[in-house]
């Protein structure tokens, strides 16, 4: 948000539109705002993209070059005219036609959607709406042109790098052999202990074991599942059953820790030292500025302080991971992440300590 505000108060021209239900200080700063009706977003794009076939303020050249399909989108679009979102989102028409405008007529056009859009009902079709209006009027791959469907959580998009979302890490796929034998390599460990003889396990079918009685053991980390899952009173028995033992770390006492056997205090960010990545690849390192409360401590050392406790070793009879503080992993990382999609490896914490930020190579 402040970024936005910040490039409206500087001194090149821009112009907003700002898709939202509530007021919000962007809203204010915005010269057109559509607040839908809940449920809508996905009618409201439609006729973002009816206008702007019908005004012609799309790229044939890179319709024809890039894309499919676009016959059916003139077709699905075409039931959207402007009344007819006014009706369904109770929004103004004329402040559709405006914001198509907008988008049309600009030279370059960055579009930002966050949950409102991608966790909401329609919520595939409707971002894929947005995706649309890049494609029609090319504005995709080029300075000043592009999609931030960005994430809602903390260090998601790192989450998802490094393997926490069920991929392993560097984008590598757990299907692939090649893949599998370049991390056993890099890590020094036996290719069998790398969990690649199945897709990976859905939170949902986890408690789902946990109801069964197949696990008994969870740790959830920096997450709330007693407010955030589907079927809250089923997952709310599951974390009460007398043969789960269940560990929580975060840096508050929230519904969840209400449930657990041990709950391990958490710093957070301004108490520890780490990297981050922005959606628009831009890598920063915050650094570590108070001391956390009381027996608080960052995660990396809470995960390092169980790795050791444990004893495990890669091959070689070596700590695993070999790693003791935060530049280090961040120095596995970028050997980890050298040549995929998402590459590290010019970066490093002194270049992060300049103060200007350093983006990510991302090959596609």
């Amino acid at each position: 948000m402040v970024p936005i505000l910040d490039r409206l108060a500087g001194p090149d021209s821009l112009r907003l539109v700002a898709v939202d239900p509530r007021e919000t200080p962007v809203v204010k700063a915005a010269e057109v705002h559509l607040a839908p009706r809940p449920g809508t977003n996905l009618a409201l794009v439609n006729g973002l993209l009816q206008q702007l076939i019908a005004n012609g303020w799309i790229d044939q050249h890179y319709i024809e070059a890039h894309t499919r399909g676009f016959e059916a989108l003139v077709s699905v679009a075409g039931n959207y005219p402007p009344s007819r979102v006014a009706e369904i989102c109770g929004v103004a028409s004329r402040d559709v036609a405006a914001a198509a405008e907008i988008f049309g007529t600009s030279s370059a056009a960055v579009s930002t959607v966050l949950q409102g859009f991608y966790q909401a009902h329609q919520a595939t079709a409707a971002s894929v709406a947005v995706n649309n209006m890049h494609l029609l009027r090319g504005m995709l791959g080029r300075p000043g042109a592009g999609i931030l469907q960005m994430n809602g959580q903390p260090t998601a998009q790192n989450n998802r790098e490094t393997g926490a979302d069920g991929d392993l890490p560097g984008f590598r796929n757990w299907q692939n052999e090649q893949h599998v034998a370049a991390l056993a390599e890099l890590w020094d460990v036996d290719p069998i202990v790398i969990p690649d003889w199945a897709e990976p396990t859905h939170a949902m079918q986890i408690f789902r074991y946990v109801e069964q009685g197949s696990i008994n053991f969870l740790w959830v980390a920096g997450t709330n599942p007693a407010v955030s899952l589907p079927e809250l009173s089923r997952i709310r028995t599951i974390l009460g059953k007398e043969s789960l033992f269940l560990v929580v770390i975060d840096g508050y006492l929230t519904e969840t820790t209400d449930f657990a056997d041990v709950v391990l205090p958490a710093a957070l960010w301004g108490e520890k030292t780490g990297s981050y990545t922005n959606t628009d690849r831009t890598v920063h390192l915050s650094e570590h500025a108070v001391t956390p409360p009381g027996e608080a401590r960052g995660d990396l050392d809470i995960w390092l302080d169980y790795a050791r406790r444990m004893g495990f070793t890669d091959r070689s009879g070596r700590p695993l991971p070999p790693w003791d503080s935060p530049e280090a992993a961040f120095e596995a990382w970028r050997e980890c992440s050298r040549g995929r999609p998402c590459d590290y490896s010019g970066l490093s914490y002194d270049k992060l300590r300049d103060g200007r930020g350093h983006s990510v190579a991302v090959h596609r």
